[in-house]
């Protein structure tokens, strides 16, 4: 990943999302589904922390390193 998102586009991403977080919410009990809102928006921060952590190497830097364990 080459730019990570702004705070703003995170949040708008999380905003993108929250009519399917809702529409999934209505399955659980009533009394729950405000902490389970906030623990499904806590882990999509975490899970898109832990990838644009992960660096990839591009296509030739993957290519030069599989040619040279074929050898």
């Amino acid at each position: 990943m080459d730019k990570k998102l702004s705070k703003e586009e995170l949040l708008d991403l999380i905003d993108s999302l929250n009519p399917k977080i809702k529409k999934s919410l209505k399955n659980t009990n009533y009394q729950d589904r405000n902490d389970l809102e906030q623990e499904i928006k806590l882990k999509i921060i975490e899970s898109y922390e832990k990838i644009a952590a992960i660096e990839a190497p591009n296509f030739e830097e993957f290519l030069a390193e599989f040619l040279t364990k074929q050898r």
